[in-house]
């Protein structure tokens, strides 16, 4: 059963986008799991999960896919079409933007949740056309990922079906392996066509909340991806950059574990997201905010506690992961990356906030924001482990001891 789900049922902590995400147990009413192979195993009990060479063209030929869904997914095919080129067309009318065709995605991807957040169902079912929509974002999301993520980096793409089917091709999406077969050539363009274009002349109507809803969790995805991005420049200045060569752990299990971070990463520094690509749809004095901090040039006012907080942890002797190098840049370096992860986890929780009224959920209750649009941060446990404290509810440097601290007459390893 999905802790997500009941903890926004019961008042605990829970956010729309954890629920969205969290669903591997739950099944359609008619009987198929709403994740197809990724769902659990008892969730697939009785079910069938047939894998088959892939007959159709293209990077997917002969490689696995799954086709037992195949049929559930005609039979809804249609509507669900129907429904996402209704969306596309209320959404931005004859022009859209990327951010528009990822509220679409996201809208139906969302599905199960929504369904089951309106209906206080914590055990489902799901109509199985809902169900199916689900199936047909999966597949699409990662691609709308991929390309807002060379977005927030500063590349120019038009908004077409041949631009998206081309990074389609280029990233080796919709091979159909995980969720169901994404079906023939044709059929992807089609559902691509009804994303990107929609229908002049559809009878559907798409209510101004279920748009809303698609907007803010839209909204989030992108947000998520410039601290993802952001995260990712401090880990590599950690284990790969300037940082790096002042560290020694006291222990094997972490010079395993930064060799092996180390080893994951590029020789050369990743490019950090360009400020200039913030979603338009913030407001400006949040966006100015928010490009500063990700250029880690907060005024030296704003940063004043977690730098003196920094400091005095840095004097004290013992940490596990000794810094060797000059205080004054990690201090700094520290103190932005603090800032930054408050900035952004306060504006997606206001956009949580705003889902929660949307759907007529109370405000008061905890917030645990979903990892798809908050990305569990990478650098900031070696921050902490550097520091020796961790971070506080309260995203400060006011959490307990990361554990014992080495006596200074110890040796590194």
């Amino acid at each position: 059963m999905s802790k997500s789900l009941l903890d926004a049922l019961d008042e605990g902590a829970w956010s729309v986008s954890a629920v969205v995400f969290d669903l591997d147990d739950m099944l359609d009413n008619e009987g198929r799991p709403v994740s197809e192979r990724r769902a659990d195993a008892e969730a697939r009990v009785g079910v069938e999960m047939e894998m088959r060479e892939c007959p159709y063209g293209g990077i997917r030929h002969n490689r696995l896919m799954n086709i037992s869904a195949l049929a559930q997914i005609s039979q809804y095919y249609t509507p669900v079409l129907a429904e996402m080129a209704a969306f596309r067309r209320e959404i931005a009318g004859a022009n859209a933007s990327w951010a528009d065709i990822l509220a679409g995605v996201v809208d139906l991807l969302a599905g199960p949740a929504i369904y089951l957040l309106t209906q206080r169902k914590p055990q489902g079912p799901v109509p199985a056309q809902i169900a199916v929509g689900h199936k047909l974002a999966a597949g699409y999301f990662g691609v709308l990922r991929s390309l807002h993520e060379r977005l927030a980096l500063g590349a120019s793409l038009p908004v077409s079906v041949d631009s998206f089917l081309d990074l389609v091709e280029e990233t080796g999406a919709l091979v159909g392996a995980s969720e169901a077969c994404a079906g023939s050539l044709p059929m992807i363009r089609k559902a691509s066509t009804a994303l990107l274009e929609g229908t002049a002349d559809t009878q559907i109507e798409i209510d101004r909340v279920r748009l809303d809803m698609a907007r803010c969790l839209a909204l989030q995805v992108q947000l998520g991806i410039f601290w993802h991005l952001y995260d990712r420049a401090h880990l590599w200045s950690i284990v790969r950059g300037d940082i790096r060569e002042h560290l020694t752990p006291y222990n094997d299990f972490l010079v395993r574990k930064l060799q092996s971070v180390q080893n994951d990463m590029d020789d050369s520094a990743p490019p950090r997201p360009n400020v200039a690509m913030l979603p338009d749809a913030l407001a400006a004095t949040l966006r100015d905010k928010l490009a500063i901090a990700l250029n880690d040039a907060a005024d030296p006012q704003t940063l004043q506690e977690d730098s003196r907080s920094a400091t005095e942890l840095l004097s004290e002797p013992g940490s596990v992961i000794h810094y060797a190098g000059v205080a004054a840049p990690l201090v700094q370096r520290v103190a932005s990356y603090l800032h930054t992860y408050r900035l952004f986890g306060a504006e997606l929780s206001r956009l949580e906030l705003q889902l929660r009224e949307l759907l007529n959920y109370p405000a008061n209750t905890p917030i645990r924001l979903g990892v798809a649009v908050f990305p569990t941060p990478q650098a900031l446990p070696w921050y902490e482990l550097i520091l020796g404290r961790h971070v506080g509810e309260d995203s400060h440097l006011t959490g307990n001891s990361v554990g014992v601290r080495i006596p200074p007459s110890s040796e590194p390893v």
